[in-house]
């Protein structure tokens, strides 16, 4: 018999973060991410933070490798959130 194409125990990830938070920086980074991200931590849970990424490389393809490489992605809705090109992307 043929190995189910369903069985997610067949296929192995080896994520390099749990948790992928995609947000609008200037509505929420020094109020609710910042304490989002503290209980995370607490918690032992790895999230992608955008500050780890090097000033003088191009954030693009930083951004899509660390989705790529996330387990999850948590979108944290905020006013202006559809306003930006980034968190639409």
């Amino acid at each position: 018999m043929a190995p189910s194409s369903s069985s997610s125990s067949s296929y192995s990830h080896n994520w390099l973060y749990d948790v992928f938070p995609s947000f609008r920086g200037e509505d929420v980074r020094v109020t609710f991410l910042s304490h989002f991200l503290k209980e995370l931590d607490r918690k032992l849970i790895t999230a992608f933070k955008d500050s780890e990424i090097q000033k003088s490389r191009s954030i693009d393809p930083e951004l899509k490798n660390a989705i790529r490489d996330s387990r999850i992605a948590v979108v944290i809705f905020s006013k202006n959130y559809a306003s930006s090109s980034w968190c639409l992307n």
